[in-house]
């Protein structure tokens, strides 16, 4: 019994030197994620080899590792971890050559190598699935990202709010209606298109789609997807919060922020508070503090005694609701005047075509429509008749800046009867 009892407590003391160096380990992670937020890259870099030296990290880590060394000018220390990197998760070769961390190391002997490896794992791993919603899922995702991307370069290099950033967004807002159309077509004839379907590179294509276009109608379907490994639960977490803010409820996981035209954010409300990094952590998300700072914001999270935060860090939902009760334009004349200037054209007579052409616009300081475009046609020259009769109306726009608005127009119109 006394050889038992030592056993036990020379295993107890091994358990409990391993949890001191895991959590070693996990400080030091944060430690590393904060300075790279901080473009601290030197202290980033050292941190972050010194945590994967004494206990291995996620995929994630070495990848973040890898940003940190390259940004330092380590290239070597950077290729061999963002092989690792490559080994654990699953980074596509295209996402690799277009992060700007690594175009230092574009240069470097092992970098093609690198990107060959990181295309074979892909393809091999793609191979069990069906090649053709595979193709469609990453068409998808190209349509999703790309006017995203286009805006993001333009706001590097032209600062926020450029004409050249609104213009890539209004045709996002486009692309984004004809991509959730595909997306809910494939879900119709799959169910939610995820890891069992499309394998682990595409499996969150479709989430993203749907968080571009938020409807609390696909969290049943999301939640039961999620549950059960088909996407991510950190990813489904944001699109709570955010159905919860627009519905001005409080969040649950802190994802959400508001920020203003110069930049300064704001944090939406958050329920049970106390708890927020707990839920966190539990469907894999960072503690909030790490979180905001990365976005720009101070933030310590409350503990029982009490709530350090100054009040201004919230969003007030009142303000916001006021806000929202004002239009920001509105159309000379009103909707009945517009609707039934239009002219229901012959050849959709003729096949008997009814419904609504949904326009998107955008209204000027002025009042003037511009940049309009069919989101959602009918075809049989209502669409053209939508687009003329849009041009020519006219809206008070007593905010003063280009406001981007939708419309429906129906087809044909038919006055509500008194």
């Amino acid at each position: 019994m006394r050889y038992h009892y030592v056993v036990g407590l020379a295993v107890a003391a091994l358990l409990g030197v391993q949890s001191a160096q895991a959590q070693s380990s996990a400080d030091a992670l944060l430690a590393a994620r904060l300075s790279l937020s901080k473009q601290d890259y030197a202290a980033a870099s050292a941190t972050y080899q010194q945590a994967l030296k004494r206990q291995p990290g996620a995929a994630k880590d070495y990848y973040q590792a890898a940003e940190a060394a390259a940004r330092n000018q380590e290239p070597k220390a950077a290729l061999q971890l963002l092989k690792q990197a490559v080994n654990k998760g699953y980074f596509p070769a295209e996402d690799l050559e277009a992060e700007e961390s690594f175009m230092s190391l574009t240069s470097q002997a092992g970098w093609n190598h690198l990107l060959t490896r990181a295309r074979t794992k892909q393809q091999r791993h793609e191979a069990r699935f069906d090649p053709q919603l595979v193709a469609l899922l990453k068409k998808i995702e190209y349509q999703d990202q790309h006017f995203r991307l286009v805006t993001e370069v333009a706001d590097k290099k032209l600062g926020l709010n450029s004409a050249q950033a609104d213009d890539a967004m209004r045709q996002q807002s486009v692309m984004d209606y004809q991509t959730i159309k595909q997306v809910d077509s494939l879900i119709a004839q799959h169910g939610y298109p995820g890891k069992s379907l499309v394998g682990e590179y595409q499996k969150d294509v479709a989430f993203f789609v749907i968080q571009h276009n938020p409807d609390a109608k696909y969290l049943p379907l999301l939640t039961a997807a999620a549950d059960q490994g088909e996407f991510s639960w950190s990813a489904l977490a944001l699109l709570i919060d955010r159905l919860k803010t627009e519905q001005g409820e409080k969040q649950v996981y802190g994802s959400q922020s508001l920020f203003d035209r110069k930049g300064h954010g704001k944090l939406y409300p958050i329920e049970d508070e106390v708890r927020v990094n707990e839920r966190r952590a539990k469907v894999g998300l960072e503690p909030l503090e790490e979180y905001l700072h990365q976005h720009g914001l101070v933030y310590q999270a409350p503990t029982a005694a009490g709530n350090l935060n100054p009040p201004e860090l919230y969003v007030d939902f009142k303000e916001g609701q006021e806000a929202e009760e004002r239009p920001s334009v509105e159309l000379v004349g009103g909707y009945e005047t517009l609707y039934a200037g239009l002219r229901y054209p012959e050849a959709a007579r003729q096949q008997n075509v009814s419904g609504h052409v949904t326009v998107q616009l955008t209204i000027d300081k002025d009042g003037v429509p511009k940049d309009l475009a069919v989101v959602n046609g009918l075809g049989h020259g209502c669409d053209e008749e939508a687009l003329r009769a849009m041009r020519a109306a006219r809206f008070i726009n007593a905010a003063g800046e280009d406001h981007e608005i939708r419309m429906e127009l129906p087809f044909p119109y038919e006055p509500a009867r008194k």
